[in-house]
């Protein structure tokens, strides 16, 4: 791919949010194309797609996926926080009936193959390494490991997750409302359990554990970056964190846990102060970052996706307030989050005057 190619859009990115940005932009007429770096999917973080977001994956059609076989449905979760005691919502009065828990590998494997059905271009592989701006649009520089090519359009779409690789290129940095981060790891269950999400809340963090289709739990235990200790400390210290647990630890038990695979990633709660500037726009992770006991997750990056397409073909279209919108929906989606977050975490505290809980009383939306 050596002459030029040239798009309306161009998406850094192909996990939910490009992918949604992308089926909205085809959807609307509007020529766009993906480029993501990794050359075959890898698994993510983030299991849970909750009943209230079927509506959203409908509009996007792709809710065909999600009712495959390996990915399992499930019908409430338990919980352990701000008492000893473990409650438990089901599902069984909502609207939309139960979620699903995904097997996360084989989700982006999914959506990689619908969107190249939906006639997406979408180059897997490629790394951005240059961005120009020009007063007519931009040109990026991709590069493989055989080539390197490039591309033009009107505008690009940062959907590179929480680095926003697009938006630092550009200068705009996002800030960090905390700093809260996830050990995750995996065990093999050694006889089922039910097919819920359970939460437990600890004097140093709390805990997440989601079963699989294939008898595997997802486990992860959040926390403050500065209580982490050195990555050979690190099975130690979980193994220790674990033993403190009243309901999940019993879970466990039954169980084969693999301490060797342990991965620390950043999991707390950040922002851009504008989502947009006149040629790019960033969506999902890239544009504001979700605490995962907000449950936003998947179905945030999935939404921002599918709003910034139609704020990208309308502004196309010479709507001039398209791209005012689209900040208008995340802010007062963010407004939102920050509100539950924080009544969520006053209902515990039971460790008040721990590191991690003061921490989570004193979030506070930095504008």
């Amino acid at each position: 791919m050596n002459v030029k190619q040239e798009y309306q859009v161009i998406i850094i990115g192909g996990g939910p949010s490009g992918i949604a940005t992308s089926l909205t932009l085809t959807a609307r007429g509007v020529s766009n194309c993906i480029v993501e770096a990794e050359l075959e999917p890898t698994r993510k973080f983030g299991e849970a797609i909750p009943p209230n977001a079927k509506p959203l994956l409908k509009k996007l059609g792709i809710m065909y996926l999600i009712e495959h076989p390996k990915h399992a449905a499930y019908y409430g979760n338990k919980s352990c926080w701000g008492s000893d005691f473990l409650e438990q919502k089901e599902f069984i009065k909502d609207i939309y009936g139960h979620g699903y828990l995904l097997d996360r590998l084989y989700f982006e494997k999914q959506l990689r193959q619908h969107i190249k059905y939906n006639t997406s271009v979408f180059l897997e592989g490629y790394k951005l390494k240059k961005l120009v701006r020009y007063t007519t649009g931009i040109e990026v520089k991709i590069e493989n490991n055989k080539e390197t090519s490039t591309l033009g359009a009107k505008y690009i779409v940062d959907a590179t997750g929480r680095k926003a690789s697009v938006c630092h290129q550009l200068g705009k940095t996002k800030k960090n409302l905390d700093t809260q981060f996830a050990i995750s790891f995996k065990a093999k269950l050694l006889k089922p359990i039910e097919h819920q999400i359970n939460v437990e809340a600890t004097e140093n963090g709390w805990w997440y554990v989601a079963p699989q289709h294939n008898n595997e739990l997802t486990i992860m235990f959040f926390t403050l970056k500065e209580l982490l200790p050195e990555k050979k400390l690190l099975a130690s210290f979980i193994r220790k964190e674990l033993e403190k647990c009243l309901h999940i630890s019993k879970l466990t038990k039954v169980a084969n846990l693999y301490f060797d695979a342990l991965k620390v990633i950043p999991s707390g709660t950040s922002r851009l102060d504008i989502p947009y500037g006149d040629d790019w726009i960033a969506v999902g992770d890239a544009a504001f970052s979700y605490d995962p006991i907000s449950s936003y997750g998947i179905t945030s990056a999935f939404a921002s996706g599918f709003y910034a397409g139609h704020a990208l073909a309308s502004k196309l279209s010479e709507e001039d307030d398209a791209m005012l919108t689209y900040r208008y929906i995340l802010e007062n989606a963010f407004q939102a989050y920050m509100e539950k977050l924080s009544n969520h975490y006053a209902l515990e505290n039971r460790w008040k005057d721990s590191t991690y809980w003061k921490n989570r009383f004193q979030i506070v939306d930095v504008q």
